[in-house]
Order: C-alpha cells, then structure tokens, then sequence
C-alpha cells in the first residue's frame, strides 16, 4: 500500500524560496515511493508556483491569509454556500460556535499558560461547525464580536481600536479549520505555526499519525519579528499570544518532532515539547552538486552571501561590515543573491550602501543556480540575526568555500570549528573575520585549511543521503501504526 502524506507549510514550498523549501522539495523526491498532498498558507491568492512539483504530487491546496473579500471562503457550489448561510442562525451561532470561540480567545490571550488540549478540542469542533455552517457570517457576526471585546476589555490596556485589529487578524488566521483536508496516512508539517494545525484537525478526527518538522524556531524567530513591527504593545502580545498558543498545540498533539540540532531543541523544550518526542535530524545536500573547483574562482577577491532579503537575514549588518573592510581592503568584491522578501527593509540596505558610497564593491541579485555561485567565490558569508540550519552553510561546506558566519540557531554545531564565527548585530567584528581571511598575512592559508576541513565535515555528516533516511524510516512506520490502528 503506497504511504500519503499531506506535507503543510506556511510562507515556504511550493510558493517561495528558502531554505525549508529547499527541504520539502528534497524530501517529496527523495520519498519517490510516497505519494503527496501538499497544503500551503500563503500571503497572497496571486502568488505563483515558485518550484516545478515532482510526478509523487497529486494535489496542491493553499490557504491565503490575505488579498480575498471574504475569510475562509471556499470554491463551494452557489447551492451549497446557500444552504450554509441559510443555516447561520443567531442561534446556531450562539449554541455552536460562541462556547468554541471563548476557547480559542482565551487561549490567545494565555499564550504559554494556555491548555493545549482544549484549544485542539476547540479546533477541532470548530472544524465540524464550519462544515455545515458558513465562515464569513459566523465570524463577521455582532455576536462574534461581542464575544471577543467582552474577553478584550478585561486585558490590561487594550483599547477598542486594538481590539478591532485582533479581530480582524482572528478571522484571518481561524479560516484555517474551516478548510477540508484530504485523508492521508501521515501529516508532515514543516513549521510548527498554523502549517501544522492541520496534523491537529486529522490526529484528533481520523487518529492520522503527526510528523512535525522545525527548521529555524517559529516561536523564537516571532519575538525577533515583532520587536521590529510598527504597532502598539497591545497588538503584539496578541499575535505572540496566538503564535504561543498555537505552537502549544501543536507540540502537544504532534506523534513525533525533529528538530536541527541542540540549540533548537533547547528552544521546543522551553515552548512546551515533550522530550521523548525529539529526534536530531540535520539537514543535509548533494555531494554531486555542491562540490569545490578552484578554477571558477575569479582573480578578484569575492565573498558572496546566499539569503532572502528581510531583516532576519541581517544584511543591514553585513552591508555595515563591507563599509568597514572597504576602507582598508577596497579590492574586495560582495555578491548578495536572493529574492527582495521585504522591500521596505532592502530600501534601508540600499541606503546604507549609499551613504557610505559602496554602490562599486556590491552586486545585488539572485540565482538559480547557487552552486556555480559558491564555486565563483573566495569566503562565504552568512551575517543572519536568528536561523536554523541554513541550507546555504551547507552548500558552502561543500563547495570548498570557507566561512564567516554569525553563531545563530546550529551553525556553530554544524561547522565545528571549520569556519570563523561572531555575534549576531556586529558588523565590526563581522568586518574583522572577513578581513582576517582576505586581508591578512597568512589569510589564504588560513581559507584553505578551513575549506578542507568544512568540506571534510560536510560529507561525513551531512550528505542529502543521511539527511532523508530518518524521514523515510519514519513514514514506514506511522504508516504501519495508521494501518494497523485502521484496522483495529
């Protein structure tokens, strides 16, 4: 019997690069002999495919939070959308769906003292309501309302305008158990945020065992986020909150979680993972793509940066650290590739660049070929304020190309002492490691003893082989337990 599995991600594969899309691609080709149902929460309903889907696909669904007249709508036949709107009642609402919500608004406004286990309950039933009764009235009603200010207004400093905001959020975000999933053997989520709210819906409706994959820590890479987002106190705890919640659930119900390394464990421990349920499973690339060839390397020295730009990436402070080696090694060249995530945030870089008259020395731009990119350059740098491990550190691993990377998320345990590492948020002592690889007496002996011994590491620990065997093994056996349960 062929293993299905319902693959989730929010913000990742198939609509957007990075590096856990990079992941979930391997693994649906690596898992050839499975078949795939992907489930993807998305910004925008315009937004493309940004990977081709291997042949183990068979359907493709997503969820857009944002960019639709109507929350949680669904392309549902004109008689059916009518029966459900005809049997939103007041009091349908007030019997069916008003004790559920309290459960979720209270659980959002607990945060880390919430009770996973009822709030799994509450979506769970909540689901059922919407099968028989329509999102939009039910969310949009003068009851719904009601319900949430009367929850809001015992919150310390919460104002009627704030609480309009998290309302409007709330009916964003709770669409999501209004949706259908198909039945599949296992669910694999790849983030633990409202990607993995679905392994909830089907675990507590059909048994379906629940895989649940962190890369970099959702919860964590949150408080970063929100630290830097233009809105009052208030609004913040309340998506913390939610978040909280949420990832509380999800580590509650989950069979099984994987995560990347020591540092990311210690993180599911604190945001309430049993663990028992923790298994390391570092990620890992194809020694047949990703391999050293000094030839490529231009007669310029190059240090080239593979990453997004958005503020956790911390290319503001790489930019910074280029102003610094540019005054005493102006011959150095940068190369920065990856798609504009934030454009407000690159407008600052540029900026930067500007005022400190470094336009000559930078290339921006992307790629879809990233190892002949790390095959055309001298040091790898990887400035980043929060990660997990970047597939990026990886590729560069390798290639053959030394590293000077900020000790975030597993990147010291991944390289081991292979590569030079400095506090996040300081471009000064980012400016100095780069300058002692490429500017110093003894610098290029330095970048090839590193290289060797990354290069080393990397196929010894980190092959694409080793990183999918645990995934494979793992799908063999919840697929095993959801048949023999079935049977039972």
């Amino acid at each position: 019997m062929t293993t299905s599995v319902l693959l989730t991600s929010e913000g990742t594969y198939p609509h957007y690069q990075g590096g856990v899309s990079v992941w979930c691609d391997q693994l649906i080709r690596q898992a050839s002999g499975s078949q795939f149902d992907l489930f993807s929460i998305i910004h925008t309903p315009r937004q493309r495919l940004a990977f081709s889907l291997p042949e183990n696909v068979r359907s493709m669904d997503s969820l857009s939070l944002w960019g639709t007249e109507e929350a949680g709508c669904l392309p549902l036949p004109f008689s059916e959308v009518y029966h459900r709107r005809l049997s939103t009642t007041p009091a349908a609402i007030a019997a069916g769906f008003l004790p559920l919500f309290r459960v979720v608004v209270r659980s959002v406004f607990e945060g880390p003292q919430s009770d996973p286990a009822s709030l799994g309950e509450a979506f769970h039933a909540l689901q059922l309501y919407f099968e028989k009764h329509d999102y939009s009235t039910t969310l949009t009603s003068q009851l719904a309302w009601e319900c949430f200010k009367e929850i809001a207004r015992r919150q310390p400093d919460f104002t009627l305008d704030e609480a309009t905001t998290c309302m409007r959020w709330l009916v964003r975000y709770l669409a999501i158990t209004a949706r259908p999933f198909v039945q599949p053997s296992i669910v694999h989520a790849s983030m633990a945020g409202m990607a993995a709210v679905p392994g909830v819906l089907l675990k507590l409706r059909f048994g379906t065992p629940f895989l649940l994959t962190e890369h970099g820590i959702y919860l964590r890479e949150l408080y970063v986020s929100l630290s830097k987002m233009q809105m009052t106190a208030a609004c913040r705890r309340f998506l913390l909150g939610w978040s909280q919640a949420i990832v509380r659930m999800n580590y509650y119900y989950a069979d099984h979680i994987t995560c990347l390394g020591e540092f990311n464990r210690k993180w599911q421990l604190r945001f309430g993972a049993d663990l028992s349920k923790i298994e390391f499973v570092p990620n890992g690339v194809s020694a047949r793509k990703f391999f050293p060839d000094p030839h490529r390397r231009p007669a310029r020295l190059t240090v080239l940066t593979l990453a997004r730009i958005f503020p956790l990436k911390g290319i503001d402070n790489l930019v910074r650290a280029i102003a610094i080696v540019h005054k005493q090694a102006p011959h150095i060249r940068f190369r920065i590739l990856g798609e504009v995530a934030d454009k407000e945030y690159f407008a600052e870089c540029l900026h930067l660049v500007a005022e400190n008259q470094i336009q000559d020395v930078i290339e921006w731009g992307v790629t879809k070929e990233p190892e002949n990119e790390m095959r055309a350059a001298h040091v790898y740098c990887l400035p980043s304020v929060s990660e997990g491990l970047p597939y990026t550190l990886l590729e560069a691993m390798f290639s053959g190309l030394p590293v000077v990377s900020t000790n975030v998320g597993n990147v010291a345990e991944t390289l081991g002492g292979t590569g030079l590492l400095v506090p996040p948020g300081r471009p000064d002592e980012l400016a100095h490691a780069l300058l002692t690889m490429l500017d110093r007496p003894g610098g290029a002996e330095l970048r090839d003893r590193l290289a060797e011994a990354a290069l080393e590491r990397g196929r010894r620990h980190y092959t694409l082989e080793k990183a999918m065997r645990p995934f494979l093994t793992r799908y063999e056996v919840m697929s095993r337990c959801e048949t023999s349960c079935q049977i039972v």
